[in-house]
């Protein structure tokens, strides 16, 4: 007999498969408008772009659209968030297994091939101007940036302690480097539909190593 005073300990009843259904239901409707969405926002931009569209395209009559979201910066701030998250899978590679250069190859590799969708590398330049001007998404955007300059920083501390790269290697500037070389690579997909992403792929390997090489002090301390 239970004398402590508290009620018993009720286990939760499974969901029914009506429940389960429901939520399965909302789940691929919430999807079907941030897909439309993102139809909508690549051939227009966020701004250009109203929510009798994102209905239309959605194929959803607005009030069936606005009980998922209350306006189209809630859209808007639900698709930067599942853009951090594909981000962030991405960048988790770098805490495998291997070495440092394997792992920052096979992160760039899978990003690239994240972006090939042409929609997807407009969506990424929408959210990034967007964060510029919506205090929300930048808030966001902010805590997203600190999250994977974290993870960089895990990687290449990881390659300190194994004597991969130098104690005193330049972290920023690597990191800065090759981010700036993978979204420079992602930008040209967007705007040149011809542009050769297995000639930049089989380059990123090069240029991975050749950043790694850079083990010396900051550029601003060097006589």
């Amino acid at each position: 007999m239970d004398v402590s005073g508290s009620a018993p300990q009720r286990s939760e009843a499974p969901a029914s498969p009506r429940s389960e259904a429901l939520s399965a239901q909302q789940d691929e409707r919430r999807a079907r408008i941030l897909d439309a969405a993102r139809t909508c926002f690549s051939r227009a931009g966020f701004h250009r772009t109203s929510m009798q569209e994102i209905c239309a395209e959605a194929k959803m009559s607005p009030g069936g659209l606005y009980r998922y979201f209350a306006s189209k910066d809630a859209i808007i701030e639900a698709i930067a968030q599942e853009e951090q998250l594909t981000g962030r899978r991405i960048l988790e590679i770098l805490l495998e297994p291997g070495t440092l250069h394997d792992r920052l190859l096979r992160s760039g590799l899978a990003y690239i091939e994240a972006m090939r969708d042409r929609r997807a590398v407009q969506m990424m330049l929408e959210v990034y101007v967007e964060s510029m001007r919506n205090t929300a998404v930048g808030a966001f955007f902010a805590r997203c940036e600190e999250e994977n300059r974290r993870l960089f920083e895990d990687a290449f501390s990881r390659a300190k302690a194994t004597g991969e790269i130098a104690a005193d290697a330049d972290v920023d500037t690597m990191m800065m480097t090759l981010v700036a070389f993978a979204d420079g690579i992602v930008l040209r997909m967007g705007l040149n539909p011809d542009y050769d992403v297995e000639r930049a792929e089989a380059l990123l390997s090069r240029v991975v190593t050749a950043v790694l090489q850079n083990e010396g002090p900051p550029l601003e301390s060097r006589g």
